[in-house]
């Protein structure tokens, strides 16, 4: 006969069962995959992120849901994901599900059942706190080669906000509506490559603009979705390399991203960061071509990181204040060791704003190049094991920067 443990708050138990099944529900009017979401992250012995968090929206192959239109329960392979990854803790958070656009009564939080395994653990989270917005409800974790579950209450009324500066990861709150869409539209990017899910920028025949691409692998560089956007014919161009026609693979208008290709191997390329690191501060460097209609030579500008989110708190952007122009779009943000943590997508011009400037992080270049088949896994011997001055940095990277030329 199996045992029934009924977990209070701070208590911790043993999941006899790695491969664990942990069902989920809410008595409120507000629903799971509606009005609140869930999230497991991933965390190292730092209790910092170790890769992607797995969501409602978004399963992982450790993390897998019953049904992606009403979910109810989870189906976890602890010893996938702590053996391959060196995770240490896994917590679990739910969260109310935050879209600026929408005009809704403010959803608040306060009771979550979990059942883990059939019935043999059951926590109940509540709280009495009112405006709770996020909650970490329940983390496990591997002791003396078993796996244990400890039941959590940390509740916020700010949401995943704080909680993101601390794990130093970007933790999207968006509801499945918005991905949902996010998806639609680069579906009929990959379709219908001229039929965007917004109205084109609206340009004349034979009109060109520029911007900055680096190289990602042989055959790909990154740039903004608005550099390209409209776009009837793209070309990149480097001093000493003949010019190329490249080709757009996929954009994505949230992030404003983009990946294109070039039939012959590009010199060099860039490697993208591949974890979550405490960059709040960190010296960045940007090469690319502002201004080409003055100068077509390489210009490299450096500054820092100055904050984790971008406009309205977008977990999507950080803000650097190395200084860009109209041209810089596309550059990347180079860490030190010369890994890419961002690319530059925007500026805030104001009188009294200096140096706002804003980064796609280097997880949505990550998911992007993934939705498109790309992997990575032969860039991680391109960063410097020691920190490059500013000189070193420019002279190991410039090789693999492009001017982008756009013809409407």
């Amino acid at each position: 006969m199996s045992r029934q443990v009924e977990l209070t708050l701070g208590a911790n138990t043993v999941i006899e069962n790695p491969k664990c099944s942990i069902a989920f529900s809410t008595t409120k009017s507000v629903g799971f995959g509606q009005q609140l979401g869930l999230l497991w992250l991933p965390l190292d012995a730092n209790r910092k992120a170790v890769c992607s968090p797995a969501y409602l929206h978004e399963s992982k192959d450790w993390a897998q849901l019953d049904n992606k239109d009403n979910p109810s329960t989870w189906q976890l392979d602890l010893p996938q994901l702590f053996d391959k990854n060196n995770v240490s803790f896994l917590q679990l958070i739910t969260y109310v599900y935050h879209e600026p656009s929408m005009n809704l009564p403010a959803v608040e939080l306060n009771d979550v059942s979990l059942t883990l395994n059939n019935g043999d653990i059951r926590y109940n989270f509540t709280t009495n706190e009112r405006h709770v917005k996020a909650a970490i409800i329940l983390e496990i974790y591997q002791r003396n080669g078993q796996f244990k579950c400890r039941a959590l209450g940390e509740a916020s009324t700010q949401g995943l906000a704080s909680l993101e500066h601390h794990v130093q990861v970007s933790l999207d709150v968006r509801p499945p509506s918005t991905h949902t869409l996010i998806q639609e539209a680069q579906q009929q990017q990959r379709t219908q490559p001229n039929n965007e899910a917004r109205p084109p920028r609206q340009v004349q025949a034979g009109e060109t603009w520029t911007g900055t691409a680096f190289a990602i692998d042989p055959y790909h560089l990154l740039t903004c979705y608005h550099v390209i956007e409209s776009a009837a014919m793209v070309g990149i161009r480097q001093q000493g390399q003949p010019d190329r026609e490249a080709q757009v693979v996929l954009s994505d208008i949230g992030s404003d991203s983009a990946i294109i290709r070039v039939s012959d191997p590009l010199p060099s390329y860039l490697p993208l960061a591949q974890q979550c690191i405490d960059i709040l501060g960190e010296t960045i460097t940007t090469l690319g071509f502002p201004l080409s209609g003055l100068s077509s030579q390489l210009q490299v500008t450096q500054g820092c990181i100055s904050g984790l989110t971008g406009l309205n708190n977008d977990i999507r952007h950080m803000q650097f204040t190395a200084p860009i122009q109209p041209g810089s779009s596309g550059s990347p943000l180079l860490l030190p060791n010369g890994e890419v943590v961002g690319m530059v997508t925007s500026s805030l011009v104001h009188e009294h704003a200096q140096n706002m400037n804003y980064a796609v992080k280097f997880q949505l270049l990550s998911a992007l190049l993934a939705s498109a088949g790309i992997s990575l896994e032969n860039t991680t011997d391109l960063t410097s094991a020691t920190p490059l001055t500013t000189p070193q940095l420019s002279k190991q990277s410039r090789s693999a920067l492009w001017l982008i030329g756009c013809q409407g």
